[in-house]
């Protein structure tokens, strides 16, 4: 057996604003997605985590299958490696914990299950994982949607700086902070469409200014440039009709500025999770304690060191 195990992602900063070109930071998360791979006579998919019936093809189809998301995921980074001799193999494939009481919790499950498939082929073909191969297979399988941050995550793990596809990592130390799931999944790709009717506008101001702070925020975090970017990413949300802040996401920056907290939703929004940050970790008890009181959950997350890992 061969199995790949690669990390979830929360964007920190530069949401939207990555889509336009401007550095962005992203955190590697400790939930992780597992691709195990073994002999077969026919390509398998068990999946458990990312909703998937079992599926199995004797031959590779040449164009997607009609399957499940997971089975799908995996058929994208085969057709990346189908010229390499991969022989057919069983995948039993892990998003569970990404997931909490059936809902998702919005921290790149596809990403981090596509680098894990990705690094497991690899190795089954003798080879390293490859980034720009997961990226590829990533951004078919979203239709040529997204940035890729999360892909760059998973992949390499830590904090990043990520721009135009090329992740580093991250040079300035970041603020304490806390993820705030909203109980509440979003829509990812209906967010990205809003945004590419905004911009077939004439007016990107708001836009602009998102990508400034993000810069700024790249350079040198604090809570009051964090406080600037979510009112300028706040300003986005009304030009574009994103449906970034949800009731959700106002009560948890409400309670954050009770207790002197930077708040944001991370990622699309509309849903999935928030970050608060705070100077220093005791900052946070009484944040968390009311948090909960309202409806909201702060996950127990830890950063992620590592990107994309190989167990033979």
């Amino acid at each position: 057996m061969i199995a790949g195990r690669a990390p979830g992602k929360a964007v920190l900063w530069g949401e939207y604003a990555v889509l336009a070109g401007a550095p962005a930071a992203v955190l590697a998360v400790d939930r992780h997605a597992v691709c195990e791979l073994t002999p077969s006579a026919a390509y398998r998919f068990i999946a458990s985590g990312y909703e998937a019936p079992e599926a199995e093809f004797r031959h590779l189809p040449p164009h997607p299958p009609k399957a499940a998301p997971a089975a799908l995921l995996a058929w994208r980074v085969l057709q990346t490696v189908v010229g390499e001799g991969l022989r057919p193999a069983t995948f039993r494939l892990g998003t569970d914990a990404f997931y909490s009481k059936g809902r998702k919790l919005g921290l790149g499950s596809s990403a981090a299950l596509c680098v894990a498939i990705e690094g497991a082929c690899a190795s089954w073909l003798g080879q390293a994982p490859c980034y720009e191969r997961a990226m590829t297979a990533h951004r078919r399988f979203q239709g040529g949607r997204g940035s890729g941050i999360d892909v760059a995550a998973a992949f390499f793990g830590g904090a990043l700086r990520f721009q135009e596809g090329k992740a580093q990592p991250l040079a300035a130390a970041l603020p304490e902070l806390r993820i705030v799931w909203t109980g509440v999944g979003a829509d990812t790709g209906r967010h990205i469409d809003r945004l590419a009717s905004y911009l077939s506008g004439d007016d990107t101001l708001a836009l602009d200014r998102l990508a400034e702070c993000s810069q700024g925020l790249c350079r040198e975090p604090s809570l009051d440039a964090l406080n600037d970017y979510a009112q300028a990413l706040r300003q986005l949300d009304r030009a574009a009709d994103l449906g970034i802040y949800t009731e959700a996401h106002r009560r948890a920056e409400s309670l954050a500025k009770v207790y002197k907290l930077a708040y944001k939703p991370c990622g699309a929004g509309g849903g999935d999770i928030g970050a608060a940050f705070a100077q220093s970790p005791g900052q946070f008890a009484d944040f968390e304690v009311a948090a909960g009181m309202a409806g909201l959950t702060v996950l127990d997350l830890e950063a992620a060191p590592h990107g994309i890992e190989i167990r033979n």
